[in-house]
């Protein structure tokens, strides 16, 4: 869809008002102020890391009316999230698989497919978000290709008891519900949380029949398929729970666990049919009367479910940190129809595919300041492994737990490695700062299997490689408030366990491929990693202590990238596939004009290819802007967001599953009774403008939603 100018040009007098730039001091995701200690894995100054991080912080989100943690990580400059229940998170035109998400130190990317489910971090239990763009893998190994995102949860800081509570009520009948509650006395604190969101109403995804090409009568898609109705409403229950504990030894060592507990269940309720007579739930139609069923209308039925347990002791005196943590999605799959009748209530027999995932962790590190050097030396050990199975004829389709014929598949594979890593901070003078170091991985993947019914089990091969991630970069500070820098870093991916092991076979495949395909797959226990170079130039410059200016440049390129499985039409098989290069520029611009006024931009340009082909998931242009003032008792945030178009050679733009630009704007105000009590009343897509998108990490199209309302109570003490 076309962008209307004369939205941005509202946005953009606001903030010619307010002057040109990005938010204050007191909004530190904008603004370089501030110490991160992901970049380097120790505390430094925004402003001297030679990246480009950026932080978000729990005023930060609640200013806005941010409703998972994609919401809030997508704040920072280069980050784009899909505007779905889900929201997925695309950084420097990479997603989830290719990106590091650490929760209080712990990897969050599944064993079996690298995804991230946000809405499973507790955005309300967030203290700080940390996003370093860029190839991180000499300190933090496979996955951290587009970066880092660090996510660190809440702990209590003060002695005795405080809490909050926070509730809201929107739009799609959505309710939000979380509790914190803190304890500190002395050497010891205690804390504990609970959230909720429920919501049901949006009906976001349009029923097209595949293959059938276009009918009189009927909307298509952007592919030209017939549209021939909808899924109805989406409904998703997300819940959580947790506690941390911690003893403090003295002011410098500290031990720390943290538990969390999450659910995530989504379905489809009440589908609707456009089709009158007879044909309502079953027919043909098209120029190419291709069939539809009942199963057409409906939509797969999910569920996941994680154990997260963190412990971290920190010894600030002596340099050293250590992490252990365990990642368990227990539950993790989803059930889809096959024979089921409209005229009761869609009940009816499917089929389940169940993929269970667990990830350990460990790391150990140290520091030592040896003169002009902090040297940084550690090591880490990670162990995956996924197991799948797959059930053809559940007698209920729309239960989990439900009796079954009895599983069909098994497969499932298992993949460990261990590292060195080393880095030296080296103060070349007094301006000048090199950071030199790498990190030698040695992966392998093993134990990989698969068996059908009343056969002998398959057992594939195992194999192991070893790579090297070297890291040079050098900052070169001109004053106190400028500095430029330049960074060179080797990333690596290690291929996800379900794209080495996947296996099916054709006569036990219920899947009827589209013609010329394959539903066959056969494992490849020989994929490589992909490898990635990317290098980066930036500045970060200060004005008078009210602008704050970053901008750079980068190029990544990627040998043997993994892509879709390629389909030769009689198997399907995960291959390296070639090379792939991003490369594009950010700046950010971010303006304190007062006490109250503050205001912010900032804009991407980024193109990718795969093969020398046009990459279509990458957005050419991201651009972010707003303006927010704030005076006790009112903090009012006014925010803009904009994705171009990439919709691919030859889908039409307009329809339901093309990817057209688009421009929302969102409102936020805050009314702060007193120190304890506070409302905020938003309206998310201003405009009321109608889009189309996709999920791109779960392929997941959906109709975005118009004008929204949420208002929200918090109250702490």
């Amino acid at each position: 869809m076309s962008l209307k100018s004369k939205e941005i040009t509202a946005l953009l007098a606001v903030l010619a008002l307010t002057g040109a730039g990005s938010v204050s001091a007191e909004t530190p995701v904008y603004t370089l102020k501030g110490i991160t200690v992901t970049a380097n894995r120790q505390a430094e100054r925004l402003q001297d890391v030679p990246a480009n991080v950026q932080v978000v912080t729990e005023k930060d989100i609640q200013k806005r009316n941010v409703q998972n943690t994609a919401q809030a990580v997508a704040m920072v400059t280069g980050v784009s999230a899909s505007q779905s229940v889900e929201g997925t998170v695309n950084l420097r035109g990479y997603d989830s698989p290719n990106i590091l998400v650490l929760v209080d130190g712990q990897p969050m990317n599944t064993a079996w497919n690298g995804d991230v489910d946000w809405n499973m971090i507790p955005v309300e239990n967030i203290r700080k978000i940390e996003v370093v763009s860029g190839g991180q893998s000499a300190l933090y190994g496979g996955r951290a290709v587009g970066g880092v995102i660090n996510i660190m949860t809440k702990t209590q800081k003060q002695d005795g008891l405080h809490g909050s509570a926070t509730v809201s009520y929107g739009s799609n009948a959505t309710v939000n519900q979380n509790y914190n509650v803190g304890f500190k006395k002395d050497k010891f604190d205690f804390g504990a949380f609970y959230g909720s969101m429920n919501t049901h109403g949006w009906k976001d995804y349009d029923v097209s029949v595949r293959g059938s090409g276009k009918a009189k009568g009927y909307d298509s898609d952007a592919e030209g398929n017939a549209i021939i109705g909808n899924r109805g409403s989406k409904k998703v229950l997300n819940e959580s729970f947790g506690f941390n504990m911690g003893y403090s030894f003295n002011d410098s060592q500290k031990l720390t666990y943290k538990y969390t507990h999450s659910i995530y269940d989504w379905k489809y309720e009440d589908p609707i049919s456009y089709i009158k007579g007879n044909g309502r739930w079953k027919g043909k139609i098209g120029e190419n009367q291709m069939r539809y069923s009942p199963s057409n209308f409906l939509a797969a039925r999910g569920w996941r479910a994680y154990n997260l347990h963190s412990l971290t002791y920190n010894d600030k005196d002596n340099g050293i940190h250590a992490h252990f943590g365990l990642t368990d999605y227990y539950k993790d799959g989803f059930t889809s129809p096959v024979d089921v009748y409209p005229e009761k209530n869609f009940d009816g027999s499917g089929k389940k595919t169940s993929y269970p995932s667990k990830s350990w962790n460990f790391d150990l590190n140290k520091r030592w300041i040896l003169g002009a050097h902090t040297v940084l030396f550690g090591g880490s050990y990670t162990e995956d492994k996924f197991s799948e199975t797959i059930e053809n004829n559940v007698y209920d389709w729309k239960s989990w737990n439900g009796a079954s014929d009895g599983i069909d598949q098994r497969l499932g594979g298992k993949d460990k490695s261990y590292a060195l890593y080393l880095q030296d901070k080296w103060a070349v003078s007094q301006k000048l700062t090199a950071y030199i170091g790498g990190r030698y991985d040695h992966y392998k993947k093993y134990d990989g299997y698969s068996q059908y019914r009343g056969k002998n089990e398959k057992d594939f091969d195992s194999s192991s490689y070893d790579k090297f991630s070297p890291k040079l970069s050098l900052d070169y500070a001109f004053n106190e408030n400028t500095n430029a820098y330049v960074s060179y870093g080797r990333s690596f991916n290690p291929p996800i366990l379900y794209q080495v092991y996947r296996y099916s076979d054709k006569e036990n495949s219920i899947y009827i491929p589209k013609k010329g395909s394959s539903s066959i797959y056969i494992p490849n226990p020989g994929l490589k990693p992909e490898t990635t170079d990317t290098w980066e130039l930036g500045l970060k410059k200060k004005i008078a202590n009210k602008t704050d200016i970053h901008a750079d440049v980068f190029y990544a390129k990627t040998k043997d990238y993994i892509g879709s499985a390629v389909d030769t039409g009689k198997v399907k098989q995960y291959q390296n596939q070639g090379d792939a290069k991003t490369h594009g520029f950010e700046i950010s611009l971010n303006q304190h004009h007062s006490d109250a006024w503050t205001s912010y931009i900032n804009y991407t340009w980024q193109t990718g290819k795969v093969e020398g082909e046009k990459n279509y998931d990458i957005p050419r242009h991201l651009l972010h802007l707003g303006t927010t003032y704030s005076k006790n008792p009112w903090t009012v945030n006014l925010d803009g967001m904009f994705i171009s178009d990439r919709t691919e050679a030859g889908e039409e733009s307009g329809h339901f599953k093309a990817r057209d630009a688009y421009f929302l704007m969102n409102l936020s105000t805050n009314y702060q009774f007193n120190k304890n009590f506070g409302i905020q009343f938003a309206v998310n897509n201003l405009f009321d403008r109608e889009y189309y998108d996709e999920d791109i990490s779960n392929n997941h199209y959906y109709i975005g939603d118009g004008r929204t309302y949420t208002l929200t109570a918090r109250y702490s003490f």
